[in-house]
């Protein structure tokens, strides 16, 4: 009962993010063209002149500590700058949150990605400094990883920064681009660029799934490989060898 418990809360941490964008990108369809378009946010955004795109790429930069999904908010920079605009200040704050976030899971050490991953997280460190570009690619692509998160694992455990940070940053342009013409094409009232929009997400979706299932393979093999620390060494060693080192 207590594993079934564990795992149901493990699955819940996976999908929350990703339930929470695709409900505000079906949120951000309902309310349609009729509700917003392109020229009232032009209007809002007139009190910013040429910093707006600043001001945007700034919050998505600070987007982790915010908790907010970057798929609805990539959708919205669509909304606001058009498909290429938006995905390119879109990557560019991936690129800064990602940053931000690996110097402070180095600076913060391995303890809460313990306690946040449990018994997976030797398997996910062991990964992660193995492949670390592959390790953030796979995981931006495959919607069941939590990008963050995986890389704030890699991060505090060792991987390197430049193969990390640009494995997020490739890993999410496909969905970049197709979350940003989405979000263009929903303001500009073009059913057939949101429709198709729509299915490259959903394929997008599914080859991630598909590609991303080796990484989970071997994190479960590994995490039964892995020794528990009563394993590797046997209990009153270490304190023996204490009292036999000389002060």
């Amino acid at each position: 009962m207590a594993s079934v418990r564990s795992g149901l809360k493990t699955w819940l941490r996976i999908l929350a993010p990703m339930v929470v964008s695709i409900g505000g990108l079906v949120m951000l369809r309902l309310l349609g063209p009729d509700f917003i378009d392109q020229r009232t946010i032009r209007e809002l955004l007139l009190p910013l002149g040429d910093y707006a795109p600043l001001a945007y790429v700034a919050f998505l930069a600070v987007r982790p500590l915010t908790l907010l999904p970057g798929q609805v908010l990539t959708a919205v920079g669509g909304m606001m700058f058009g498909t290429l605009a938006a995905t390119l200040y879109s990557l560019t704050g991936s690129f800064l949150s990602a940053t931000l976030l690996y110097f402070v899971a180095r600076k913060l050490g391995t303890r809460p990605m313990q306690r946040l991953c449990g018994s997976k997280y030797p398997a996910i460190a062991k990964a992660a400094r193995r492949h670390d570009f592959q390790f953030t690619f796979l995981a931006c692509l495959n919607p069941l990883c939590p990008t963050d998160i995986m890389l704030i694992a890699g991060a505090a455990s060792g991987a390197r920064f430049w193969p990390s940070v640009l494995g997020v940053v490739l890993g999410t342009i496909p969905g970049t681009f197709l979350t940003a013409q989405f979000g263009s094409g929903l303001a500009q009232g073009r059913t057939v660029m949101t429709a198709v929009s729509a299915v490259g997400m959903v394929v997008s979706l599914v080859l991630g799934v598909i590609f991303g299932r080796r990484f989970y393979k071997e994190v479960n093999e590994a995490s039964v490989e892995v020794p528990t620390p009563e394993a590797e060494a046997p209990r009153g060693l270490p304190a023996a060898k204490e009292a036999l080192t000389p002060q």
